[in-house]
């Protein structure tokens, strides 16, 4: 690999490598506006400019590449670069001062404030005082379809929406009118953006205030809330994001990129807007027993019997692991969920399976398709104790029937559920659990990775991990009042 020089520190990369890459490995942020790493460069900012000895004049980062050393110094540097220098800060204090030119100075009164390239760039780079007096132009808002916003007020051009339509979700519903000083970002005639199942990712890369989302909009600023690490539960591919909230409520989420894995910096709206599933406020919070014996006695002389463990494919590996303990044999132990998912975009979504931890529950000795051999064990009387852990989100209908009558035929049901459904109103012993969001584990996505989620809200009393349930119902500790 040649070796470059960046502000007097040398590093071997691959020719080929961006120049903006490279200063990156070595703990240099080259400021930009247009590139983006999931994007073809465009070199339109003319921010990431800097200056590369032997060259006439300042060179854009995004666009230059490594090359190989030369070849009667293979020994020798093939690049030296300086991301300091007087000439470069004025390029950039110049390139701010344009952009700032018909900028609003709506900083409080903006969603993206906290979060927002131009503020960071502009303290870091401007040179705080402008030349320009000329009046500055004037757009009324206006929405995109029923998902999106745009402010072209405050629209840099940097044209990144307009290539993720293009090269990412293939819609091309955006293009740019006019030219110069009157150019703006807008859709085709007759076009908008709500038939474009990843349109609100136009927000995630605008990299200023001109694109925001109707679901978040005013509604929290960004320095109130906590990101937390997660994954989305969507997809059998397990999406990473960050789930924001507050207290105990979830505001957004958002794609977690990650390094080499261009696909991990879009979501679905789909994917998106799951988060509202799990705002929970009226919900079942107390065992119910059909039975006049304590839960834990109901549980633990359940267990006696012959006893079949059906966990939906979307709990995490610990919670499957501990239940399985549950199981009478290993060959007790059966995967459900069948829910299928349409192809939105087939590069960016490879399967149809909703079901999201398949992998790590047949790792650990789950059974899927099953379900009908399990009945017919019930039905010979092999097997008299159900335990099921379920998530109606993941199951179809013909999944639901069958597990319906696989309850019925039980001498002794417990269902675990978050809310209760139609299943749950059949258990023996119905127990609420916590949600995803309100507890940590990890699953195993389709491509056998493992992908961890932490716990982001507090779980109202009276619920538990499934992990904690088992414990405490095997104990004599635990003294329920059938409801």
């Amino acid at each position: 690999m040649p070796k470059i020089a960046i502000n007097g520190q040398t590093i071997e990369v691959p020719v080929g490598t961006l120049v903006l890459d490279a200063c990156k490995q070595v703990g240099i942020d080259i400021p930009h506006y247009c590139y983006h790493p999931a994007l073809t460069p465009v070199a339109t900012c003319r921010m990431c400019m800097v200056e590369i000895k032997g060259m006439p004049k300042l060179a854009t980062s995004c666009t230059t590449t490594v090359g190989p050393a030369p070849k009667d110094q293979p020994d020798g540097l093939a690049m030296e670069i300086f991301t300091n220098t007087p000439q470069v800060a004025d390029a950039r204090a110049g390139v701010m001062e344009f952009l700032l030119m018909n900028h609003p100075l709506d900083c409080p009164i903006c969603d993206q404030a906290g979060e927002c390239k131009l503020q960071d760039y502009s303290y870091a780079y401007g040179s705080g005082d402008s030349r320009m007096h000329e009046a500055k132009r004037r757009y009324r808002y206006e929405d995109l379809g029923g998902k999106i916003v745009i402010d072209k007020n405050r629209c840099i051009h940097c044209t990144r929406c307009i290539r993720f339509t293009q090269e990412i979700s293939g819609g091309s519903e955006l293009t740019v009118a006019q030219r110069g000083a009157d150019l703006e970002v807008t859709t085709y005639s007759g076009k908008s953006l709500d038939a474009n199942p990843y349109a609100a990712n136009v927000v995630d890369i605008c990299p200023v205030g001109a694109l925001t989302s109707r679901d978040f909009r005013f509604k929290k600023r960004v320095w109130y809330l906590t990101a937390t690490l997660s994954i989305c539960r969507e997809s059998a591919l397990a999406a990473p994001v960050w789930i924001d909230h507050e207290g105990n409520h979830i505001y957004r989420m958002r794609p977690r990129p990650i390094d080499g894995q261009k696909e991990t910096h879009f979501i679905s709206d789909r994917e998106r807007y799951s988060y509202k599933h799990y705002n929970l406020q009226d919900r079942p919070t107390r065992i119910v027993n059909q039975r006049s014996t304590p839960a834990s006695e109901v549980f633990t002389q359940a267990l006696q019997n012959p006893t079949a463990v059906v966990a939906q494919g979307t709990i995490g590996c610990d919670a499957a692991q501990k239940i399985a303990e549950c199981a009478s044999s290993p060959n007790h132990l059966y995967g459900s969920g069948d829910r299928q998912l349409p192809i939105d975009l087939a590069h960016l979504q490879h399967e149809t399976d909703g079901v999201i931890n398949r992998k790590g529950l047949e790792q650990r000795g789950y059974r899927f398709g099953q379900l009908a051999a399990l009945k017919k064990q019930m039905e010979e009387g092999q097997i008299k104790t159900v335990i099921l852990v379920h998530d109606e989100l993941v199951s179809s209908d013909a999944e639901v029937a069958l597990l319906k009558e696989i309850l019925q035929l039980a001498s002794t049901s417990i269902v675990f559920e978050v809310l209760q459904s139609s299943l749950g109103q059949l258990a023996t012993l119905w127990i609420p659990i916590t949600s995803y969001v309100e507890e940590s584990d990890f699953v195993i996505n389709l491509r056998g990775e493992i992908c961890r989620y932490q716990k982001v809200l507090k779980a109202p009393e009276g619920c538990s991990t499934v992990i904690q349930w088992v414990q405490s119902l095997r104990s004599s500790s635990l003294a329920a009042t059938p409801s």
